[in-house]
């Protein structure tokens, strides 16, 4: 799992140094240039938010093609092991009820 948000964030990262715009050079007079950096702000957030979505959407598919048929087998032993537990603990429980009223 670390393995896997280790990629996620390289991946993140990359994308992020590569789709980044630099400001750029400052105008003699400075100004606007309170205007172009929030211009560029939000410019980049909404480049960091579409890579997070992309990032999300590719570890769901990784989760969904490579870990969920391995771990689901697991899982469902567990679950029917846990079930044939309850079973048997259940079908005890009449025969010790009649042993304490006795």
């Amino acid at each position: 799992m670390s393995r896997l948000i280790f990629l996620a964030l390289v991946v993140t990262l990359q994308v992020c140094l590569a789709s980044s715009n630099w400001l750029p050079t400052p105008a003699p007079d400075n100004a606007g240039l309170l205007e172009r950096a929030t211009q560029v702000y939000r410019d980049t957030k909404t480049k960091v938010l579409n890579v997070g979505s992309t990032v999300a959407g590719f570890a769901g598919m990784y989760y969904e093609e490579h870990l969920k048929p391995v771990t689901d087998p697991y899982m469902e032993w567990a679950k029917d092991s846990a079930s044939s537990l309850w079973e048997r603990v259940k079908s005890r429980m009449p025969t010790f009820r009649s042993t304490q009223d006795q």
